[in-house]
């Protein structure tokens, strides 16, 4: 915990301009009331005001809360009656000191508003520049306080935005971002496309595809680290779709290096090769489920686009989707329980949600054209990617009660999402 409040992590490569809009389109009234109280402050009040409202944005956000704010609420002086009157469950409080230029010190509670007792609460110091940082691992503790499950705010995102240079020219950017869509890092730019980033399991690289040299390639960038872009080999033919092992110790792609496009696990290590599926038919967009024991691809095997699932210990290939005439796209749910997947429903392609043991499958978003589904960690969203009057944009639906918000770029297209891990 002093590690994570005294530290930040500055990337050093250009800032962005793709700054994300973001823009709630659905909010569910009966979600878990909470209060979240402008934290008291001795310094710089804009601080203090900035952490209750990222706060509360959080808890918004994930679909399992309504939070509000209220005037500053002082501990001794809490009027339960009130609050529970006004069917409020919990209340959190805090205070900020400026003890140095750059120092301060943060206190916060959170109190339930009937046993009338303290939840979760801690002081520590943090350097200005982690203050946001802080307040989404703040986010998470009380998160994980009132529903006893690990929330997925101290995480990033990763994705892919375009912009029209004129004359025909397009530039590509890798971005990243906080998971609210903010404090958004360029990590690489180039003419030429940029598809399917992946964070790797311990947050500190990020895989990718890049056309740069004429051809379809896998490539890792160390977004923390001064550290030279690694280019997987060679393989002959396309490589696409990189996925990591939950170890990080290698990626599945999908490679045509044999004439045909099938799955393949790289260990960086040792740079060794292994091929995962054979068949006449085309097997890409393989994901991994939390254990590394399976993996899910896409694959016309069947005649039609269809969602198939690996058992890697026996070898067993079982298809997953039976509904409709394409399924694509899977990724596993952290609790490997569920697939995520882009479902084509008449002419227009969503985002829905199949349980793996019934193969009961539910579509939980209602646009045209909607792809690359991923988890946040703990399971309770999902990102992806949709067309809004032919621009890219990306969204968020909660898996509770399917509240949605939308993230839009002013300079460009976005797309390509894919949720980072839990930091460590």
């Amino acid at each position: 915990m002093k590690k994570l409040a005294v530290v930040f992590l500055a990337l050093y490569a250009t800032a962005s301009f793709a700054i994300l809009e973001v823009t709630i389109l659905k909010k569910d009234e009966n979600a878990f009331p909470i209060v979240i109280s402008p934290f008291a402050v001795k310094g710089d009040a804009k601080q203090g005001e900035a952490i209750a409202n990222i706060m509360r944005d959080n808890f918004n956000r994930s679909g399992e809360f309504n939070a509000s704010s209220a005037d500053y609420i002082v501990n001794s002086q809490i009027n339960f009656d009130k609050w529970k009157a006004k069917k409020i469950e919990a209340i959190v409080i805090g205070k900020l000191e400026q003890v140095s230029k750059n120092i301060f010190n943060v206190e916060i509670e959170l109190i339930d508003t009937y046993t009338r007792k303290t939840l979760y609460a801690k002081k520590f110091a943090v350097h200005n520049s982690g203050i946001r940082r802080i307040t989404h691992y703040l986010s998470d503790q009380i998160y994980f306080a009132l529903l006893g499950v690990k929330g997925s705010f101290d995480t990033r995102l990763a994705y892919v935005t375009v912009t029209s240079m004129g004359n025909g020219k397009r530039e590509y950017r890798l971005e990243i971002s906080d998971s609210d869509a903010q404090n958004p890092q360029t990590i690489f730019r180039a003419a030429s496309p940029i598809l399917s980033p992946a964070w790797s399991p311990d947050q500190n690289k990020i895989a990718y595809v890049s056309f740069k040299n004429g051809r379809s390639e896998v490539f890792i960038q160390y977004p923390f680290m001064r550290r030279k872009t690694q280019k997987l080999p060679y393989f002959n033919g396309i490589a696409s779709a990189p996925a990591w092992h939950p170890n990080g110790e290698s990626l599945i792609m999908t490679l045509s290096k044999d004439g045909n496009k099938d799955i393949y696990s790289y260990h960086l290590k040792d740079e060794k090769l292994t091929r995962l599926t054979k068949d006449v038919g085309i097997d890409t967009e393989a994901s991994y489920s939390a254990d590394g024991e399976r993996i899910a691809f896409t694959s016309n095997r069947s005649g039609q686009v269809q969602v198939y699932i690996k058992y890697l210990k026996t070898g067993a290939i079982k298809r997953a989707t039976f509904e409709g005439s394409y399924n694509a796209k899977a990724v596993f749910s952290p609790d490997g329980k569920s697939l995520a997947l882009v479902h084509r429903v008449d002419k227009d392609y969503r985002i829905a949600l199949l349980d793996i043991a019934t193969k009961d499958l539910i579509v939980i978003t209602d646009n045209k054209l909607d792809e690359s589904p991923f988890f946040s960690p703990n399971g309770g969203m999902i990102i992806f990617a949709s067309n809004k009057g032919d621009t890219g944009v990306l969204s968020v639906v909660s898996i509770l009660g399917h509240q949605t918000f939308e993230l839009a770029s002013k300079a460009g297209e976005v797309r390509e999402p894919n949720w980072s891990h839990y930091s460590k």
